[in-house]
């Protein structure tokens, strides 16, 4: 009997040792702690370096969420997803970040790296589009890319010429070093054709430009021109005040831009300085964000994913 007892004792140990051990569940419920990167394990220690354009913030905290299986909350706190574009793609260079979720990288972002004697290593993992945007006051649902590339060269300037009523169009810009900015010129191709905006129109952030178009004074003539994943799944408050307007006659959804059937489509990027070895903490998450899981963590995020043909 003394021995049963004794048997039972050291299994109840055993037991409560074993449960002492448990990996213990996140407080994000949504998030299941996992090493989906194979035989290396990703900590805060040694978690890369992250930053990007604002529109791919929620990829990055899904990534850092899922791979270190911390919350969303803790996620967004080690990644920085701020400044413009050029400036990430600057900060790569400079060794500031590991790697980058990015918008197509400016002129000016190429130039830095050519200067430095640094190359990146790219791979779209996504399709985004350039949209334009107007107050929902305004009758126009539509315009033309000809319509467009008149108003920006200041060729058209009142609403009634593109269907709307007589009123001065009011054509904001973003500033140059912007994601948006680089898609406006190389999307729209207008080069020194471009009117110089009044430094009223010039926008200097994301938030900025749909604060203008949507909600101050003079709004219902404003136009102006976002990213598509921003607008609606990081600030689609603003839908209540503004509209998305059609081109060509397609309305840009994830189903258009996935299909290239709306014209304004470009890729954005995971980005990692292209001499680091295989082993290189980035390089690894770099790889697991291009294979098929992170291609499914994307979607999951509402992303247009790139798909394998």
């Amino acid at each position: 009997m003394k021995k049963l007892i004794s048997v039972i004792l050291a299994l109840a140990s055993v037991l409560s040792l074993a449960a002492c051990g448990e990996t213990k569940t996140p407080e994000d419920p949504t998030v299941t702690p996992a090493n989906p990167t194979g035989n290396f394990v990703f900590t805060e220690e040694n978690y890369p370096k992250m930053g990007g354009s604002l529109a791919v913030l929620p990829l990055g905290e899904a990534i850092t969420a899922t791979v270190l299986g911390v919350t969303r909350e803790k996620a967004n706190g080690m990644i920085v997803f701020e400044g413009s574009t050029t400036d990430n793609y600057n900060a790569l260079v400079d060794g500031k970040f590991d790697i980058l979720l990015a918008y197509e990288p400016s002129v000016g972002a190429k130039q830095y790296a050519k200067d430095n004697n640094f190359e990146w290593e790219m791979t779209a993992i996504g399709a985004d589009a350039l949209v334009f945007i107007c107050s929902n006051t305004n009758a126009v649902d539509s315009l033309t890319t000809k319509q467009i590339k008149d108003i920006y060269t200041g060729k058209t300037t009142t609403w009634d010429k593109v269907g709307g009523k007589n009123m001065p169009i009011i054509p904001y810009q973003r500033n140059k070093d912007s994601g948006s900015q680089t898609l406006f010129d190389k999307l729209i191709n207008l080069g020194d054709d471009l009117m110089d905006a009044p430094k009223s129109q010039i926008v200097g952030s994301m938030i900025g430009l749909l604060e203008a178009v949507a909600d101050y004074d003079n709004a219902e003539g404003a136009l102006g021109y976002t990213v598509y994943y921003y607008l609606t799944n990081m600030e689609s408050d603003k839908l209540s005040s503004s509209k998305i307007l059609a081109i060509d006659g397609i309305a840009p959804t994830n189903e258009s831009i996935s299909s290239g059937e709306y014209p304004f489509v470009n890729d954005f990027y995971v980005v990692i300085p292209k001499d680091l070895p295989e082993d290189a903490p980035a390089r690894i998450l770099y790889n697991w964000i291009i294979s098929e899981q992170g291609k499914e963590l994307a979607e999951k995020e509402n992303y247009v994913v790139k798909t394998s043909k």
